[in-house]
């Protein structure tokens, strides 16, 4: 054969499965070393066909190639087997994918290896399935973080309702105790009312509100300190906590951490080194019984 004698549809299909004569398949063999268009439709054949393996679904031949392999099939049950006659070996070329450029006789030639392509197709699938999980469990983080941060926020928000809540109860209950605070009064100076502070305390809570108006600038490394002082003979100052005036001289301290029950006969504010103290400093600037 010469390149303008292509080979048929039928012919490359029944190349491509091994089921010409051996002379068809010889010729075949060298037309496709000479032809390169009849090379390239075998590589689509074989594409095809390993198409057709890899599918649910398998798809026929053409009709021709299908009825001339049955009668190929038909033709070999018929013949006789001769005494093998060994023939002077030639270089044959096969097709692509499969026996290439090999120059057995056709019994000697290898099955179709499919089981690489079935290897790779499942470390393929392997692959993608650690993808997809790989997608899961960081939307399955991300979706927790969201969720922590969230529960974070709503409990935050409970306890500054909590704390608003305990402010109100504080500023309504009859009970309080209310105290304003001002300079001590001193024998040869006349009372003065400026800096004042107000405090409301609820002895049976520990809540304390403290208000202090145009206090004096402090110096650097000191501190305001509030002090209650408890009603009952022989008991310590107890520290109601730090502040430091704005620079309106404005200042407050709102629910501290006091113990509960303790009566109280007054309250006073010293000032203090930054940190505080463990008993009031001397002089009180602002007292209140």
């Amino acid at each position: 054969m010469n390149e303008a004698n292509h080979l048929t549809a039928d012919n490359l299909y029944l190349f491509a499965l091994q089921f010409l004569q051996e002379p068809e398949m010889r010729n075949a063999a060298a037309h496709l070393k000479e032809c390169a268009v009849c090379r390239a439709q075998l590589g689509e054949v074989q594409g095809e066909m390993v198409a057709y393996a890899l599918t649910a679904e398998m798809q026929s031949p053409p009709t021709q190639a299908r009825e001339r392999l049955l009668r190929q099939v038909a033709e070999e049950k018929k013949e006789v087997p001769a005494d093998p006659v060994e023939e002077p070996r030639e270089p044959m070329l096969y097709p692509r994918n499969s026996r290439m450029y090999l120059m057995d006789a056709p019994e000697e030639k290898e099955p179709r290896r499919v089981a690489p392509v079935m290897a790779w197709l499942g470390w393929g699938v392997v692959a993608c399935l650690a993808v997809v999980t790989g997608i899961q469990v960081d939307q399955r983080q991300m979706v927790q973080q969201d969720l922590d941060v969230a529960m974070a926020q709503l409990s935050q928000s409970q306890q500054q309702n909590g704390r608003a809540e305990q402010v109100l109860q504080t500023l309504r209950d009859p009970t309080a105790m209310q105290v304003a605070m001002h300079l001590p009064l001193s024998a040869t100076a006349p009372p003065k009312l400026d800096p004042e502070a107000h405090v409301i305390y609820l002895a049976r809570t520990g809540a304390l509100l403290f208000l202090a108006d145009h206090l004096d600038p402090l110096q650097s490394g000191t501190t305001y300190e509030l002090w209650l002082l408890p009603a009952q003979a022989g008991q310590p100052a107890i520290s109601a906590g730090l502040f430091k005036p704005d620079s309106n001289g404005n200042a407050s301290v709102v629910m501290p951490p006091l113990p509960k029950g303790v009566m109280a006969k007054g309250f006073g504010v010293t000032v203090e080194k930054d940190g505080g103290s463990q008993t009031p400093t001397a002089p009180i600037i602002l007292a209140g019984m």
